[in-house]
């Protein structure tokens, strides 16, 4: 195992951590957010003899540096970086591990560099277009979670865009109304991965109970969330499937929660019927979240076959 820092771009280092068999499979982690960083709990998809794998926090987010910065932050920079560590790592080609916004990243990557790419293992499909967003941020809660997204909605001024006051909150308002608003968002992606909205406080966020450098950490992750959301993820519209002629060779292979109400099964479908290779798995009664047990077995048969046929 180990973790080192690659500098890819004028102050930015991007933290990486290799694990497992230097001389098994490789794969790369892409994880979800925008912003969230990658964990240690992630290692448990993958059986360290057979592969090698690469974990990349992404530019701003975990362990890289500067932490929570939007300077040269897009799609396109993270792409390059990720080719940056598979040459420096002197890895041939590897395999794509992606779940969510990892899943957009993944197949950007490998529409720009397919001869680097063995085959795609993505989960919770996000195809990174402006329905996507509208639909997390103005419909999910509406429909599934009405008191979540009742407090979610209230601090907004009326007639203003929603997502234009929460991108304003995290780098413009002063600290209570930046942490408030955090914790607000923060609510609604919970409620989401868990599927319910029972235990939610709809008054007291207890910020004041977060440690200085936890709730930085927050501040810090929803910079670069709301960064690429207002940004339409850096794509123009429908640029995900457009691209995926590239990849018509490359086996492709898709888990996908039949409950996921963050990425609805829809966008798991539109990829797989412009994929001829790819393979789609629903996994009934599942929601977004990776480690649930049905989705964890899922993904983890996935790569062990996926290993099989590669070996």
């Amino acid at each position: 195992m180990n973790k080192s820092y690659l500098k890819v771009c004028g102050n930015h280092n991007v933290f990486f951590e290799t694990y497992g068999n230097p001389k098994g499979i490789p794969v790369v982690f892409l994880h979800g957010g925008p912003g969230s960083g990658f964990s240690d709990s992630s290692k448990v998809f993958f059986d360290k003899n057979r592969c090698f794998v690469t974990f990349i926090d992404q530019r701003g987010c975990g362990n890289s540096t500067p932490n929570g910065s939007v300077f040269n932050n897009t799609t396109q920079n993270l792409t390059e970086d990720i080719e940056l560590i598979r040459k420096h790592l002197k890895i041939e080609s590897w395999v794509l591990f992606g779940g969510s916004w990892g899943s957009t990243l993944a197949l950007y990557y490998a529409s720009k560099y397919p001869e680097q790419v063995k085959s795609l293992i993505l989960r919770g499909i996000f195809l990174g277009t402006k329905h996507e967003i509208n639909w997390f941020i103005n419909d999910m809660g509406k429909k599934f979670f009405p008191r979540v997204y009742y407090d979610f909605v209230k601090i907004v001024p009326s007639g203003k865009n929603i997502l234009s006051h929460y991108h304003e909150a995290v780098f413009n308002f002063e600290e209570k109304k930046t942490y408030d608003a955090i914790r607000r968002w923060q609510n609604l992606e919970e409620a989401a991965i868990k599927m319910s909205e029972e235990g939610f406080s709809s008054v007291d966020f207890k910020m004041q109970k977060i440690s200085p450098d936890a709730k930085r950490k927050e501040l810090n992750r929803m910079r670069v969330h709301l960064h690429y959301l207002i940004n339409d993820c850096f794509l123009y519209q429908n640029e995900i499937l457009e691209s995926c002629s590239t990849l018509i060779n490359k086996s492709v292979r898709i888990i996908q929660g039949d409950l996921d109400p963050i990425c609805p099964k829809e966008n798991a479908f539109k990829l797989h019927n412009s994929l001829k290779n790819s393979k789609i798995k629903i996994i009934q009664n599942a929601g977004h979240n990776a480690f649930c047990p049905k989705i964890k077995s899922a993904l983890i048969k996935t790569i062990e076959e996926e290993l099989e046929k590669i070996s």
